[in-house]
């Protein structure tokens, strides 16, 4: 499954297209081993969130997908295992917590 290509958002007064949002997502993900001591507070949480609030419902898997690649970048890079660990399991809470806030905050 291919993330579209069609989605664009705005965060803090810039649009982002699908590749600046993966792009961007990378970024955050291995920056937050600088934030983990603020959990939901992350720059990672803040964009996610601000990107479900604009992706049509149909596109929101692409978030699932941008995981998946975070990680594998995160796994495939050469950090040692624990700073890995560390980053992917910050960066799965990050998005599940944005996911979730997302899901709640429509009910």
């Amino acid at each position: 499954m291919e993330i579209p290509q069609r989605v664009s958002v705005r965060y803090k007064d810039a649009s982002f297209n699908t590749n600046e949002i993966r792009l961007r997502t990378f970024r955050l993900g291995l920056q937050i081993w600088e934030e983990q001591t603020k959990p939901r507070k992350t720059e990672l949480y803040e964009f996610i969130l601000s990107c479900l609030k604009q992706v049509d419902r149909q596109d929101r898997f692409m978030f699932s997908m941008l995981f998946i690649e975070l990680a594998d970048l995160i796994r495939n890079s050469r950090l040692e295992r624990g700073t890995k660990e560390v980053l992917i399991k910050t960066a799965f809470r990050e998005f599940a917590c944005a996911m979730t806030d997302f899901e709640d905050s429509i009910k």
